[in-house]
């Protein structure tokens, strides 16, 4: 997957994105040895279920900077948010492998501390009161 900019850990289903990970049974994401670009084929297949795509599976997208409700003016809010938020007991001691790290927007701005808390996020949940695994 080819970027000239930082990518978005955390996108929103949309064709031209990128399948980033897949919730596994433990509520965290795993995340794909390799992004799989979403065509128009993957889009409709992802838009026929009843639930939102982004419940079980991460995408990834540019990151659009003060396009996205989440920047502050200077920075993707979203990871300081997880950072701040997460429980001790549920970071990862390693650093899950990722073929995006060197372009990743969290990466970039927090370091292995972003990946540690990485398959937490969840982009979409039902209850958002829920934030043993994060959401935004």
């Amino acid at each position: 997957m080819e970027t000239n900019g930082k990518l978005c850990p955390s996108s929103k289903l949309s064709k031209g994105a990128y399948l980033l990970g897949i919730k596994n049974e433990e509520n965290k994401i795993d995340i794909l040895s390799e992004p799989v670009k979403v065509d128009g084929e993957l889009l409709e297949k992802f838009n026929t279920h009843d639930t939102k795509a982004e419940k079980a599976l991460r995408f990834t997208n540019k990151c659009v900077q003060s396009g996205c409700k989440q920047w502050t003016g200077e920075k993707c809010g979203v990871i300081d948010n997880i950072l701040e938020k997460v429980e001790e007991k549920y970071i990862e001691d390693n650093l899950p492998d990722c073929a995006i790290r060197s372009t990743c927007r969290w990466y970039f701005q927090e370091g292995a501390s972003a990946c540690k808390v990485c398959t937490l996020v969840t982009t979409y949940v039902e209850d958002p009161t829920d934030d043993k695994f994060l959401t935004y």
